[in-house]
């Protein structure tokens, strides 16, 4: 009776195991989010990461979750967005859906474009908050993913500057 016992118990953690690793196999991305100032706007370039082992990401809903209401995190609406070929890119409201075409295969990246007034300073908070899905945009239950911001490179000479006049004014006071 107690090698029966046994028996069943480890079955039964061997099935749980097994469906959560199944479970544990789906959508999953990381990503950043780069602008450069292009005139009276920015252009921005998303760079998504399919970080799942297993499972291809058929769309990407850039700066948006599915709560009940639903929020869009973009500081205003894009001026435009262009997908990679055979994907197609909506503007909606504060965010944007990119779908369709060839998916993302599993430990690939892909690279998204939109132009924008806002700069890269005002993607702060949620902004980067997005969903990834295997196939059509709400298909499926979909991952969260947090696009990160990276700063725009006028704001890393200026912290370089920054960072060289405090180390010479304490190169001063040390000498004094």
């Amino acid at each position: 009776m107690k090698m029966i016992r046994t028996r069943l118990i480890l079955g039964v953690l061997v099935a749980l195991g097994s469906a959560s690793a199944a479970w544990a196999q789906g959508e999953s991305a990381s990503g950043t989010v780069s602008g450069s100032f292009n005139g009276s706007s920015y252009d921005y370039t998303i760079t998504l990461l399919n970080t799942s082992s297993s499972v291809s990401i058929g769309s990407f809903w850039y700066s948006w979750t599915p709560t009940i209401p639903p929020f869009f995190y973009l500081p205003s609406a894009p001026n435009s967005a262009t997908a990679p070929a055979g994907w197609t890119a909506t503007v909606d409201l504060n965010s944007i859906q990119f779908s369709g075409g060839t998916p993302l295969a599993p430990l690939q990246s892909m690279q998204f474009h939109y132009n924008a007034s806002f700069s890269p300073a005002q993607l702060t908070g949620n902004a980067g908050l997005s969903y990834v899905y295997t196939g059509a945009i709400e298909g499926d239950a979909g991952a969260l993913v947090n696009i990160q911001t990276v700063p725009e490179p006028a704001s890393l000479g200026l912290l370089a500057v920054g960072g060289l006049g405090l180390a010479m004014a304490r190169r001063r006071m040390l000498r004094s």
